[in-house]
This record gives structure tokens, sequence and C-alpha cells, in this order.
């Protein structure tokens, strides 16, 4: 089941118009041949069209914006070589086919003068990922956001997900994983090396 509706719709204004969207399903259910008013479809359309509006309240939305302010680091500050927040889940929508893709985001920064709540971090992947999307441009606009607020020596996002397209149109690699890197700016070895470390951690199944 979704979770229920977040306030991010609020936020783009009038570019929402839910009744064309529950139109646009029925119109939807037509062409493919069936019969919108039939008992188990009357409500279909409702139901889809609220869906849709939830997993794109991120339209409109700058996934800059959920950092919100940085806290400032001052010279007797110790923030470390590198800040990693691992295995965010997250739910998208591809652009391609509109099927859903979902897994985890790891995200990497090397702090200069400023960092941001963890939270908040986890909640610009949730604002860049309720869009339609692609999984290599995810990946790259949470490091865009990031680098945008924090300014850091350089951010690294990894982006792991199953998707919705390949299995259903090549069904033989269903259990196939993708996997996309985005990196902006210099990233210190010593934190590069970390972030491996990181990454080679068993994880909990």
């Amino acid at each position: 089941m979704p979770e229920k509706m977040r306030p991010l719709q609020s936020q783009r204004g009038g570019s929402v118009n839910r009744q064309d969207a529950v139109e646009a399903v029925r119109l939807l259910l037509t062409a493919v041949g069936e019969d919108p008013t039939r008992h188990g479809l009357v409500r279909t359309p409702e139901r889809v069209a609220d869906l849709f509006l939830d997993l794109f309240a991120g339209i409109g939305v700058d996934a800059a914006a959920a950092l919100g302010t940085p806290v400032a680091l001052t010279d007797n500050d110790q923030p470390g070589e590198l800040v990693a927040l691992t295995d965010i889940p997250f739910h998208s929508v591809c652009e391609h086919h509109l099927l859903p893709f979902q897994g985890s985001v790891d995200v990497y920064y090397a702090p200069e003068r400023h960092i941001a709540g963890l939270s908040r971090i986890a909640a610009v992947v949730d604002v860049a990922a309720r869009r339609p999307q692609l999984q290599e441009r995810l990946g790259q606009e949470i490091a865009d956001a990031i680098m945008t607020v924090l300014r850091p020596h350089a951010v690294s996002v990894r982006v792991e997900a199953s998707h919705g397209c390949v299995t259903q149109l090549e069904p033989q690699a269903a259990s196939a994983r993708a996997v996309t890197v985005a990196s902006v700016g210099s990233m210190p070895a010593a934190a590069w090396q970390l972030a491996a470390g990181v990454r080679a951690t068993p994880r909990s199944s």
C-alpha cells in the first residue's frame, strides 16, 4: 500500500488537477476495451489518480529545499572525513513506461563548512523520487541538491533498484538490479576509502 499523501503535493499549487487525472484513467480503460462503469471498475479511476498524485508529489518541488537550513561548522568543529547515510529506501516511477522502480540510495559527502540533519538527506531522496524519473537522473539530482546547499568537497550517490519495466519486458531478468553512481566535486582519497569500506560491509537481509 502506498504511504498517505505527503505535504509535498500542496507545494505544487494549481498544477494538480485530480478530476483530469480521474477522467484520463477512465479514457484509458475505455481505449483498451474495458467498461469503466462496470462494478469492479467504478472507483478504479479515482484510486489510480490518487495513487499517481502521491507517486508524483515531487513534481515542481525543489529537492534542495528539503535540506532546510544547513548547520554551519565553526573552526572548533571536527566534521570528519565523510558523512554517509546508506540504505535509504525509495520508490519511483520510470518515465518511459510509467512502471514502478524501487530500491535504496546511499549518500556520501565530504563536509567542508556545512552539514545537514540525516533525516533531511532522506527527505531529499524522497522528493527527487516522487516524479517521473530515470534512475541515472535520480542519483544526479540528489547529488546536485546536496552540493548546492551544503557546498561539501564532494558528493557521491549510489542508487540500486529493481525495475518493473525489466520484469514485464524481460521476465528472464526479473531479478536483475540496476546500479548507478553520480558524483560531484573532488572527494578526498581518505573519504573514498571510507566509502568503499561502507559499501563492502555486508548488509542485513
